[in-house]
């Protein structure tokens, strides 16, 4: 029962006892009520019975009166019967609802009765005696049969009154005797549930209340007794938590005792051990008041007058340590000094370093803790500033020997330009009159000079590829080769090298055999490169095969975004030895094997080192008189490898002048002149994350109004716009003192690739010049059926004799300078639809001759193919592009790398201005 609570134990005992009182009042008013139902029932048998005698009467009353009438024949007698049959008739209506059959009898009866009486008064009444007694005779059995059914009515209603007053005596008898069991049977039910809540509530409650007066009393051991839902369950297991909490109580105080001793003991060791650290050691709260400090810490400070002890503020030590001359930075500012270094203590930022008179330099680390108080840590730093001293002096050993180390790379480079220059002029000669020889011997029919001459261009071609290849492995050894990304097939790029060497293949009786499935895919490398692996890979198997199979076989690895090439083949073969130093620079398999195949040995260490460029990777396997296996692996998608531009910006002319110059600037403004609304779009978002103010202009007319208007801290330039494009933009900027030291970043949409055209070129050649591409340069600038007229500037006469014969074989004009000067006094003369211009001439050189072009509005739209032998360096390239400090290509990668190189060059040359000031870069 201790399930339920006290107040629903005493409401069911008084629902119980409730419920036992309005059952037995239930009870007995249903025995009384059926009771009462008996007695009327009874009532109305009486009252019929009253009725049936009633009807008696009025019958006697009513055949006296009928007999008086038939005897008298008064009309008193025929009133009185009419009254008793009215009478009659009245108390039969009373018994209808009794016995309705019986009263409809007695009713016919009657009528009867009263038909013949009155056909006795009419015999009567006309002395008819005889029939007069018959009818009266007859009545009589009418009279008899009513007296018979009353009868038997009255005798039937006394029947049923009697039977009903019985049955309603014994109801009321039993009704009586179950109202007492009832009574008696609920007081017992009653009186023991009383029993039952009673002891379900004071046994409990005593034996809690013992519990109270224990615990009360402190013996916390005493049981408590277990509790059920009810409240004295919640009473008990509260008293429980209340005895529980006074154990915890006293246990915790015991805990805290041993924890106040542990702590004591910890303290002490935390002291100790601060003590015995070799930095200077200090705590400080949040009111900047000292808590701890260790005796390295108090040595700092021997001396002032200020007692070092917990409680003292930081405020007063820096005062008296400053005004006593132990801090050399503070002399002659004290004040200054003390509010600059309680601010730097009180915001903490990255460790910093102090001198000390004595010669002591200190390493201060200062850090705030979440409740606000501030540890320092004070490193003597002494040693390693004595060591620094003599590794500056290492680092500017270090930094001279480096400036040497790079003098000598420039002069390498300059080397390797030079050498290109005067080792592929003279090929570029030889080469283009021998083909020019060639052909006037085929137009002539002196076929045994045919031959000769193919071997001499021959010869030359394989010269120039010896060059070739000795420049690239220079370059790719000096860093300065590049890679010209894009997108293109590899299945076509694998047939264009297998159709080049298929004459190499068939001069040896080899078979080249093509695996490479048709959904290869596209690779994003430098075709060029590629292409040229491809080759030196299929030229060695064709080399080293007879009459057997090259096998060129392309997959895709792992989740695609791998390429595999393999170029397999059935020839010579090579042992581990060999294979070991096949990839050597100038190195073959051995020495017989460069006697009776030839080769320089430098195919294959270029194609391993290209590949390795673009992140991949050149393997072999291969096995003596079976063949060999070389793979190419290449990620589909090769990332850019040229320079960044904090890189290429690093060899620019410093911007120092134009940031120092803040006068002539407004604050930290960018023009920006694009006609592209997308592209200003993109540059001025940059700009304004990057923390600069923006201005823009849709032209360059517009863009120069706005320099001179703004004196922006820099200018981004698009190349190529309507009116007037980047390169007069250009121009004009540098002309106007006002502008000109203002820095420009030009902005084009042109590719790495050809970076000829950036020179303000409409084409870019190279030396020994092929016939095809410079007619077909050409054949884009030529406005009619004939070639117009070129002026070819080059200071090389054979070269400038085989330009022109293979122009005019053409159909094109030509003039000759020897060098830029010559080519200048040449335009001022006419001008021509096209301008072949070598780059390395004496007294002007092509650079000089392009700038003297950009100077005269006049030369500004005649075409100009740069012809150049030499590998152009970085410095070429800035001179070329007319003193602009950088040249940022739109197209050449997405969106993002587009603005992080905007963010290289401006994080090197500008930093973003404080409250309107721009300062140097770094």
């Amino acid at each position: 029962m201790s399930r339920f609570s006290i107040l629903s134990r005493l409401t069911a005992l008084s629902a119980v006892l409730l419920a036992i009182l309005i059952g037995s009042n239930l009870f007995l008013t249903g025995q009384i009520a059926r009771n009462v139902t008996s007695l009327s029932e009874q009532t109305r048998l009486v009252s019929l019975m009253k009725a049936a005698d009633d009807a008696h009467k009025s019958f006697g009353d009513l055949k006296y009166w009928l007999t008086d009438l038939a005897v008298s024949l008064l009309m008193l007698s025929e009133r009185k019967a009419e009254t008793a049959r009215q009478d009659f008739a009245r108390h039969l209506t009373a018994l209808e609802g009794f016995d309705p059959v019986a009263v409809r009898d007695i009713r016919a009866e009657v009528d009867a009765l009263v038909e013949q009486a009155l056909r006795a008064v009419d015999a009567y009444t006309e002395d008819e005696r005889v029939l007069g007694n018959s009818l009266l005779a007859k009545s009589r059995i009418h009279i008899q049969a009513i007296d018979e059914r009353l009868a038997e009515l009255v005798s039937r209603l006394e029947t049923q009154a009697r039977t009903r007053g019985a049955s309603a005596l014994a109801d009321a008898e039993q009704a009586v005797l179950l109202s007492y069991a009832i009574i008696i049977c609920g007081s017992i039910f009653g009186l023991l549930f009383t029993l039952v809540v009673l002891h379900s509530i004071r046994h409990p409650l005593t034996r809690l209340v013992t519990s109270i007066k224990a615990i009360v009393e402190g013996d916390l051991d005493t049981p408590v007794p277990q509790g059920g839902h009810d409240e004295i369950g919640t009473m008990a297991r509260t008293l429980a938590l209340f005895r529980d909490s006074l154990l915890e109580r006293n246990r915790l105080a015991e805990e805290r005792e041993q924890a106040r001793e542990s702590l004591g003991r910890v303290q002490q060791q935390l002291i100790d051990a601060i003590e015995t650290v070799t930095e200077g050691f200090a705590l400080y709260d949040a009111e900047d008041r000292l808590v701890i400090c260790n005796k390295r810490y108090r040595d700092m400070y021997d001396g002032i007058d200020v007692s070092i002890e917990p409680g003292v503020s930081y405020e007063s030590i820096l005062l008296a340590a400053a005004r006593q001359g132990q801090i050399p930075a503070a002399e002659g500012q004290v004040e200054e000094w003390v509010r600059e270094r309680l601010r730097r203590h009180r915001n903490p930022g990255p460790p910093f370093e102090q001198s000390r008179p004595d010669g002591q330099w200190l390493k201060i680390n200062e850090r705030r803790s979440e409740d606000g108080s501030i540890v320092g840590v004070f490193t003597d730093i002494s040693e390693l500033k004595a060591r620094e001293a003599e590794l500056g002096n290492m680092v500017d050993q270090l930094a001279e020997a480096r400036d040497a180390a790079m003098r000598a790379t420039q002069t390498k480079s300059q080397f390797l330009a030079n050498m290109s220059h005067e080792l592929r002029t003279p090929l570029n000669a030889v080469i283009g009159i021998t083909e020019m020889l060639e052909e006037d011997a085929e137009d002539l029919g002196y076929d045994d000079f045919t031959e000769p001459l193919q071997r001499i261009s021959r010869a030359g071609k394989h010269l120039l590829n010896l060059i070739n290849d000795i420049l690239d492995l220079s370059k790719i050894e000096a860093g300065k080769m590049e890679l010209h990304l894009e997108d293109f097939g590899l299945r076509e790029v694998i047939n264009d090298a297998a159709l080049t060497v298929k004459s190499v293949a068939e001069r040896n009786g080899n078979r080249i055999d093509l695996v490479c499935p048709d959904d290869i895919g596209n690779l994003h490398a430098d075709i060029t490169r590629v292409r040229q692996i491809l080759f030196n890979l299929l030229s060695n198997a064709c080399k080293f095969t007879e009459n057997g199979v090259v096998t060129v076989a392309a997959r895709p690895l792992g989740n695609g975004e791998t390429v595999e090439v393999s170029v397999s083949d059935t020839g010579i073969g090579m042992s581990p030895e060999q294979v070991a130093k096949l990839f050597n620079d100038f190195s073959q398999a051995d020495s017989s094997t460069t006697r009776k195949y030839g080769g320089t040995g430098l195919g294959l260490a270029i194609s391993q080192r290209f590949c390795n460029m673009m992140g991949g990777d050149v393997t072999v396997t291969s096995e003596p008189g079976k063949g060999s296996v070389f793979t190419m692996r290449l990620p589909r998608k090769v990332e850019s490898s040229r320079p960044s531009l904090s890189e290429q910006a690093s060899s620019l002319p410093s911007l120092a002048a134009a940031a120092g110059d803040r006068e002539a600037t407004q604050g930290n403004m960018v023009l920006i002149i694009d006609d592209d609304p997308d592209a200003r779009a993109l540059l001025e978002r940059f700009f304004r994350d990057e923390g600069f103010a923006v201005a823009s202009a849709n032209d360059g007319e517009a863009g120069i109004a706005r320099a001179q208007e703004l004196k922006p801290v820099l200018i981004a330039c698009d190349v190529m716009m309507p009116v007037l494009d980047g390169w007069g933009v250009l121009r004009r900027l540098k002309a106007d003192p006002a502008l000109a030291a203002i820095p420009v970043m030009m902005v084009s949409i042109l590719d790495e690739k050809h970076k000829g055209f950036s020179l303000g070129a409409s084409g870019y050649v190279t030396k020994p010049i092929d016939r095809r591409q410079m007619l077909a340069i050409l054949g884009r600038h030529q406005t009619g059926t004939e070639g117009g007229e070129v002026l070819v500037v080059e200071d090389d006469a054979d070269t400038r004799q085989m330009i022109r014969r293979m122009l005019i074989s053409e159909g094109w004009r030509v003039r000759e300078a020897e060098d830029g000067q010559v080519a200048l006094d040449r335009l001022a003369v006419a001008l021509p639809d096209i301008i072949m211009l070598d780059l390395m001439m004496p007294r002007m050189d092509g650079f000089e001759f392009l700038a003297a072009m950009r100077e005269r509005p006049e030369f500004h739209d005649i075409p100009v193919v740069v012809i150049t032998a030499a590998d152009l360096t970085d410095e070429d390239h800035r001179r070329l592009n007319g003193g602009v400090e950088l040249v940022i290509e739109k197209a050449a990668s997405g969106e993002d790398d587009f603005l992080d190189e905007l963010r290289s060059f401006i994080k090197v040359h500008v930093e973003v201005p404080q409250q309107g000031a721009l300062t140097e870069g770094p």
